[in-house]
């Protein structure tokens, strides 16, 4: 299989809008903020509309776009997996939602801040808005002023130490403000007859500037073997005219596996239950409102075992631009990556759960833009 690495890195800021509104009639200084890493959403566009271009696509000529990257719809014969972050050409992964982290006082600003850690993990049986007799989670130490770690980034070792239910070395860390900070931008909608501005239109938006040594990758595979590999070019990404340089790469099955943390060893317990968790890697595609309740009651479909708890981020809205019809997609939920399920399931199930490490739980559509990508990781009974 045609298999292919693409290397972002932003030239200047970018903007990926989330799902607030410009203007909802509402008075105030809001400001609309940007997703990152970017949506799977925004970066196929950057992917298919380059490899349309080197095939003598332009914008606006439906007829010259090659059928093999398929239409507004589908991927056609692409398919993708990511985005990850890449530090120094080294992969970061958000930290899965079952870790709590505190951040320790006294510590260099311009240095890795000292970082205490516990886990969270399925508590007594409680009834609450999800039912009777729910197991919500509990932490395992008492750790006051701990937090989850919505802004936390492990390296590939790093999250393999917090799959194996261990706490994170300082070296393979990474909070939010190590790799790229907001800038707010302010803008003012400009008439195209009179070329002044229009009354009630003016607007703040929150820029993304990541450091030099960030990129953002996507696997890309199912390309035509005839095709040619692009060289590095500069292309648009994300709104307000915003580019990128891209760096494309041919990479192996092997490669992208070794992309991965390792799947940590599942021993089973004394009572002969093999007690693993899954955790998000990329967002994955909620579908409508039952299908997103069963998913954060029961887990995963197919997954071996019993969903006994889990820890689910805030979903996130993402859209993205439709080209053939000129304007933004609707906004569909994702539950973010970190978000957790705890499980239980026989011994005999070991081999099946160990395969699960690096899959997709979405549907075939989904799968094919890189959404619910997840790991493995353990959890154990007090």
């Amino acid at each position: 299989m045609n298999r292919q690495s693409w290397d972002f890195t932003l030239l200047d800021t970018g903007f990926f809008r989330s799902g607030q509104p410009f203007h909802a009639g509402e008075g105030g200084y809001s400001r609309i903020t940007s997703n990152f890493p970017p949506p799977m959403s925004t970066l196929q566009g950057a992917i298919r509309s380059a490899l349309a271009a080197a095939r003598g696509w332009r914008p606006g000529q439906n007829r010259s776009w090659p059928d093999e990257l398929g239409d507004a719809t589908s991927l056609g014969r692409l398919s993708l997996q990511g985005p990850y972050l890449l530090w120094d050409k080294a992969p970061l992964f958000q930290a899965p939602l079952n870790l709590l982290v505190k951040e320790m006082p006294g510590t260099n600003s311009k240095e890795k801040p000292e970082i205490k850690t516990t886990f969270l993990a399925p508590g007594e049986k409680f009834t609450c808005d999800l039912g009777p007799a729910v197991r919500l989670p509990r932490k395992k130490e008492k750790l006051d002023g701990a937090h989850l770690p919505k802004n936390l980034y492990l390296t590939r070792s790093g999250y393999s130490a917090v799959a194996a239910g261990k706490a994170p070395p300082k070296d393979e860390i990474y909070f939010q403000a190590n790799l790229w900070r907001e800038e707010a931008r302010i803008g003012l909608k400009r008439s195209a007859e009179t070329r002044t501005a229009e009354d009630h239109n003016l607007y703040r938006i929150g820029h993304i500037r990541p450091d030099h040594r960030l990129k953002i990758r996507v696997i890309v595979s199912g390309l035509p073997d005839d095709w040619p590999m692009l060289q590095e070019q500069i292309v648009p990404l994300g709104g307000e005219g915003r580019l990128a340089v891209v760096e494309i790469n041919p990479i192996t099955a092997d490669d992208c596996r070794s992309l991965l943390p390792t799947c940590p060893n599942l021993e089973p317990a004394e009572d002969c239950l093999v007690r693993y968790t899954i955790s998000l890697l990329t967002p994955s595609s909620s579908g409508n409102r039952d299908q997103l309740e069963q998913l954060i009651r029961k887990g995963p479909a197919g997954a071996p075992g019993r969903c006994i708890s889990a820890c689910i981020g805030k979903p996130q809205l993402y859209g993205g631009w439709d080209l053939e019809k000129q304007e933004p997609r609707p906004l569909q939920p994702y539950l973010p990556p970190g978000s957790t399920w705890f499980f239980e399931a026989a011994v005999a199930e070991k081999t099946n759960i160990e395969t699960l490490h690096g899959s997709c739980i979405d549907d075939e559509e989904a799968t094919s833009y890189g959404y619910g990508q997840i790991l493995i990781g353990i959890w154990e009974v007090d």
